[in-house]
């Protein structure tokens, strides 16, 4: 008999099929959208989108007060609650984009970009639009509901790409990027309204205890964003827009599917870890597996994007952007780590340790600024290769003490990455030599470099770990269930 309970890890895995599905259907038509669009606009025009990002992303995190997180890994939230958050959320973002709107013009002058002013006035409504879906969100992931919001997704990138291609098909320029992250907030908020509206409440007593956990992982989001965008910051003040347009597309195509990969599994990792946070050894055993499958998935992605990326570069994108070879390598080798890192960081914050990833982030506020600067000397590759020393010594760092929270060995870990690893090694070594042999027309030779890549890692994994294709047939099964 079919258990009537569906256990959490259950739920889980048929939350990330949802979530992939639209992922992956979103993201074939996204980077197809992208592709052209970057085939369209010039260097500059993804510098500027890049300075926009930053100030949006930062905000954006200030005014969500990281109460999605905290409703989603609550034990109980009443409807009361939720009409308080949902009061002070609007009040917050209100005051947010009305700041954002008078200090644009002084953020144009500190770079000396007059055109920054409209951009960031314009993309700034997204705070107001965003804010108004906050809860139902929050309340769909807390209840692993991923079916419903795979297909906002899915619609939200459609809507998105269409809109941004158009627009950089009219000539817009910049605009179209811009424009494009607009359309994105306001068809996702719309769909996710239909689910309900939580209408807001002034009242905020009661409200404390979401807005001690949501106000930890603020802080931790917000000295994440600065943190990881001080490249942009930095980059674009020593470099100018037009290297850093490039640095920026590049980072943009080495981490697009850290970034999707993530934001799906951290949405499903959260209430699920939240779940399980009582029982240390089930958590324990779901982490190391996370860590082995994770490390086999993302290691041919990343490292194969590495490869391949001066045929990709080259029959994709065009001459104009060569440049962007040896950053889109240097990111993508050490991705991977990230993806893990990040993992953890998420695990941690649902069992409650969100002083963990505050205490990361403190040590990553002094490592990766320090080590931007550095490599800006030597141009757009020496900031690209700052990834290559500051990922590692932060994996380092903080992953072990967010391992020892989770009651996770460092060996178990080093078990998990080792033959992915490996495979991993012996395809990148394996795309270099067949490079140096194919003498073929460059589309051509992108298509055959893919496919001996994956065959040679596929080819040395089944060797050295047969047992992974097994638990990845389990964990299809159980998801079709």
């Amino acid at each position: 008999m079919r258990d009537p309970m569906p256990s959490v890890e259950h739920r889980a895995l048929v939350a990330l099929k949802w979530a992939s599905f639209a992922k992956l259907t979103g993201q074939v038509l996204s980077w197809a959208s992208t592709l052209v669009v970057m085939r369209l606009l010039e260097p500059d025009a993804y510098g500027l989108m890049a300075l926009v990002s930053v100030v949006i992303s930062v905000l954006g995190n200030i005014a969500e007060l990281g109460i999605g997180a905290a409703v989603v890994q609550a034990r109980h939230v009443s409807r009361d609650d939720l009409a308080r958050i949902s009061g002070l959320i609007v009040v917050v973002n209100g005051v947010l984009f009305v700041a954002l709107l008078l200090a644009a013009p002084l953020f144009a002058l500190a770079y000396g970009e007059p055109s920054l002013t409209a951009l960031v006035q314009v993309a700034a409504v997204q705070l107001p639009i965003t804010a108004i879906a906050t809860i139902q969100q929050a309340l769909a992931q807390r209840e692993l509901d991923f079916k419903w919001l795979a297909w906002i997704e899915l619609t939200t990138i459609v809507a998105t790409a269409a809109t941004t291609l158009l627009l950089a098909w009219s000539g817009f320029g910049v605009w179209a990027l811009v424009l494009g992250s607009v359309a994105n907030a306001l068809v996702r908020t719309a769909l996710v309204l239909r689910r309900g509206f939580v209408w807001p409440s002034f009242r905020l007593a009661g409200v404390g205890s979401y807005l001690r956990i949501g106000g930890g992982v603020t802080i931790g989001r917000i000295l994440w964003q600065v943190i990881y965008q001080t490249d942009v910051l930095i980059g674009a003040s020593r470099l100018g827009s037009g290297p850093i347009g490039v640095y920026s597309v590049s980072l943009q195509l080495a981490t697009l599917p850290l970034q999707k990969i993530m934001m799906t599994l951290n949405q499903i990792a959260l209430p699920a870890v939240a779940r399980l946070q009582d029982e240390p050894e089930r958590l324990k055993r779901r982490m190391i597996d996370a860590t082995r499958i994770l490390t086999v998935l993302s290691v041919p992605a990343l490292w194969g994007l590495a490869a391949v990326a001066p045929e990709l570069v080259h029959v994709v994108l065009g001459p104009k952007w060569q440049g962007a070879i040896l950053p889109i390598q240097f990111i993508a080798l050490v991705a991977p780590l990230r993806m893990i890192s990040a993992t953890f960081a998420t695990a941690s914050i649902g069992v409650g340790r969100v002083g963990l990833d505050i205490r990361n982030n403190v040590q990553t506020a002094i490592v990766l600024p320090i080590s931007f600067y550095i490599g800006t000397f030597w141009g757009v590759n020496g900031l690209a290769a700052a990834w290559l020393f500051a990922v590692p010594l932060l994996f380092a760092l903080n992953v072990p003490v967010m391992a020892r929270a989770l009651a996770v060995g460092l060996g178990d870990i080093g078990r998990a990455l080792a033959r992915p690893v490996t495979a991993g090694l012996v395809m990148y070594l394996s795309v270099a030599a067949a490079r140096l042999t194919l003498d073929v027309e460059p589309a051509l030779r992108l298509v055959l470099l893919i496919g001996i890549g994956a065959a040679a890692y596929l080819g040395t994994l089944h060797c050295l770990q047969p047992a992974i294709w097994g638990e990845l047939r389990a964990l299809v099964r159980a998801a079709k269930s």
